[in-house]
């Protein structure tokens, strides 16, 4: 059938005046010469064909006509070669690899048959790459080769690249397990990419699921990459462990410390028995370091009979003990704007510094059960504690002369043992609070009178005990706390902000003053009485943070807490990795931030770091820090190989040295893909049931035969293909129309010429 159609490139009306006008030139003949009739006819004719032509061009004429054609399709075979695939397929010896090659040669000739019904079987094999096969002549590997397991990434690359075409169907070979830690496409998104081309997809499972009861496995599912504890306490190490055809048999639980030279030893061993057929359970093993350093740890599942992947019977972690840091105490009675941010603040001032806060309600129903037992009681007894900081905080919450004084008792055994201890200001703290009649009015530096005890509300603030205005601070003199700056450490306190208020303090005798107000009254007070003590009478220094001297206030406080745990000379730790995690897959991303410090713990923003990565087998590699974000990332090639890896760390600042540190992590030597010996057919019955309004499905590998005897027996249907033609949209038209025009106009000229007309 054919339809003939016309574009005119002008509108009708202006096409018919054209056309008149050349008709009307036909009747202009020469006026010096006679013409006889022959003549005068053979140049109307030339005429008449310029004329048509040039008609031609304007209306364009087409054709359009439909024929019948069969439609050629694609069926995109998808064939996971990772070397799960090397895991056995049923309960025999048979490997989900060979499986799937026996599958593909037995019907051989039903796949190639299909080229006869116009379906294309085009291969492909993945891994977390996709790459066509050519399996025509060829047959797979003796062994699977691949990485780790990206299905979804697969179907989305594969069907993408095919988009334009007929795609008939998807089939994807696999066990299912889905090992890439970062898929570059998850499997929904995949779907989506079919649904739009309404291509089923069609799941052909191998292997045994882990509910089949015919795997027997023993894993580590989970164990923390970091552990941390003092010399001399306890270590408790969780694990996640899944057994899997092992219900009421004993398994033996290890866990092994290994020292820097990378001797073995077995810490803690106990029995752990499953009593289901499958089983998650937490086991925790324990033990108590006796000496201070880095060490490895490793969580073991002694291997079973009967088991097919050992790889995951244990994971490793790493263990720092610790024979110093700060721990800090806060007891807090009023929450205020000072808590909230001290709370924040302290724990990140400097490496190593841990606090723990307890918050005191000071209302009248919690009052009732004071003083306090229990938590704090057992925190005060706490002999790790370095540091306590006592907040706007009444005597009675913690003391009675008559019924309980062990709480201040347990502060001064404290203090006198040589922890620091800090009064913070507040409505309810030094005399006000009631410590003039407690053991700690001997340890404070500031002197308190029993007169001076401040009532609960509804009673009325003792205005007399407090500064009720604006105070601002200055150094009364040079001191580690009070220098806020890296220059004198004195103009820096022209801009700080002002305290709301603050408590008259009182010094004793042999304190020493080191902050006090412009008006001559003292603001911090030290003492030193066995540990170091501090009386601090305001409790608004986070108006510094709210006026953009937040560094100040860090340092301020940082230094604070150093000189009170006797650490302010400290130049330990002041070089240090910053590394997301300590464990990793081969050829992983690893980015690392390189940390320093000065001896006040302050960091220090425009060091120089020198960094190497030592291998397992020894080499080491310079790996490049930027030295704007003091980031740097490890080449994905040194990370080939499994085993133990150290990153060594240098820094300096203006060519002084400012120290070096290393930190280890591990790259998995075991084999992920093996790791996992079940399969996983729901990830495939859900991938597939994501088409199944296109047919999606999943298809056994026995059933294989019968999927392609259905797409033999259902070819795409013939199709109506329309043919255009359209005047001048080839190059040979349009060639060929010139030609025809030119000519004619040239044969016109030449006889003209030839006549004696020109």
């Amino acid at each position: 059938m054919e339809n003939w159609t016309l574009q005119p490139i002008i509108s009708p009306t202006i096409l018919a005046i054209i056309v008149v006008i050349l008709l009307l030139m036909l009747f202009i003949g020469p006026s010096f010469s006679k013409l006889t009739f022959r003549r005068r006819m053979s140049l109307t004719l030339l005429r008449l064909g310029v004329i048509f032509l040039a008609l031609t061009a304007m209306v364009r004429p087409g054709c359009v006509q439909k024929v019948s054609r069969g439609q050629s399709s694609v069926l995109l075979m998808l064939l996971d070669q990772t070397r799960s695939m090397e895991l056995p397929h049923r309960a025999d010896d048979s490997t989900r690899w060979d499986a799937m090659k026996e599958m593909l040669n037995a019907h051989r000739a039903q796949l190639d048959a299909l080229k006869e019904k116009q379906i294309e079987v085009r291969y492909y094999g993945f891994d977390n790459q996709s790459f066509e096969l050519d399996l025509n002549e060829k047959t797979l590997p003796e062994n699977p080769f691949g990485g780790e397991t990206d299905i979804g990434s697969a179907v989305y690359n594969v069907s993408q690249s095919a988009r334009n075409e007929r795609i008939i169907a998807v089939a994807v070979a696999s066990d299912g397990v889905q090992n890439a830690l970062d898929p570059e496409v998850e499997l929904s998104r995949a779907a989506e990419i079919l649904n739009g081309l309404k291509a089923p997809l069609f799941a052909i499972p191998f292997g045994l699921p882990g509910n089949s009861g015919n795997v027997a496995d023993v894993a580590i599912k989970s164990f923390p990459e970091q552990h941390r504890c003092a010399v001399k306490n306890e270590l408790n190490a969780e694990a996640t462990v899944v057994a899997r055809g092992y219900a009421n048999t004993p398994i033996t639980m290890q866990l092994v410390l290994i020292d820097k030279a990378g001797t073995e030893r077995i810490v803690d061993s106990r029995p752990y028995t499953p009593t289901r057929p499958y089983e998650e359970s937490k086991v925790r093993l324990s033990f108590v370091p006796s000496e201070p350093g880095n060490y490895r740890l490793k969580i073991r599942a002694v291997p079973q009979p009967g088991e097919v992947a050992t790889r995951n019977n244990e994971l490793p972690s790493f263990l720092n003990v610790e024979e110093g840091g700060i721990r800090v105490l806060y007891l807090e009675g009023n929450l205020g704007w000072e808590q909230s941010f001290l709370h924040q603040a302290i724990p990140a001032a400097a490496q190593g510094i841990e606090m723990k806060f307890v918050t005191v309600y000071s209302d009248e129903r919690n009052r009732k059960g004071w003083p306090l037992q229990g938590v704090v009681t057992q925190y005060l007894s706490d002999p790790t504690f370095d540091v306590i900081i006592i907040g706007d905080l009444d005597s009675s919450a913690l003391y009675d002369a008559q019924t309980s004084t062990k709480n201040i008792d347990l502060i001064v055994e404290a203090v006198d043992r040589g922890a620091g201890v800090i009064m913070l200001g507040g409505y309810h703290s030094f005399g006000p609070g009631g410590y003039a009649n407690t053991p700690l009015a001997d340890i404070l530096p500031v002197q308190m009178a029993s007169n001076e005890r401040q009532a609960f509300p509804p009673a009325e603030i003792r205005k007399e005990l407090h500064i009720e205005h604006e105070v601002k601070m200055r150094p009364a003199k040079r001191h580690y706390v009070t220098r806020i700056s890296e220059d004198d450490g004195v103009r820096a306190w022209d801009e700080i902000p002002a305290l709301v208020g603050a408590n008259i303090l009182k010094p004793k005798p042999n304190a020493e003053i080191l902050l006090k107000s412009e008006s001559g009254n003292p603001i911090l007070v030290a003492g030193r009485v066995g540990g170091r003590v501090l009386a601090f009478a305001g409790d608004s220094t986070w108006r510094w943070v709210m006026n953009d001297k937040e560094e100040e206030y860090n340092r301020f406080w940082r230094q604070i807490v150093l000189w009170l745990a006797a650490q302010d000379g400290r130049e330990n730790n002041a070089v240090w990795i910053d590394l997301p995690q300590r464990r990793f897959q081969p050829m992983s991303f690893v980015e690392f931030s390189c940390k320093a410090s000065d001896s006040t713990g302050a960091l220090v923003n425009d060091a120089n770091f020198i960094v190497n990565l030592v291998k397992p087998d020894g080499t080491t590699a310079a790996v490049s820090v930027d030295p704007a974000s003091q980031k740097g990332e490890i080449p994905r090639e040194l990370l080939a190989d499994g085993g133990l890896y150290e990153i060594q760390v240098s820094g300096s600042r203006n060519g002084k040295q400012l120290g070096s540190s290393s930190y280890e992590f591990i790259v998995f030597d075991r084999d992920k893909e093996k790791a996992i010996p079940s399969a996983d057919p729901e990830t495939m019955k859900r991938l597939a049931d994501q088409t199944e309004k296109d047919g999606g499905q999943v298809v056994l590998p026995e059933d294989f035969s019968a999927l392609l005897t259905a797409l033999a027996e259902n070819p795409p249907e013939q199709m109506s293909v329309p043919l255009k033609w359209q005047l001048g949209e080839s190059t040979t038209d349009a060639s060929l129309f010139l030609l025809a025009f030119v000519g004619l106009l040239l044969a016109e000229w030449v006889l003209r010429k030839k006549w004696g007309l020109v």
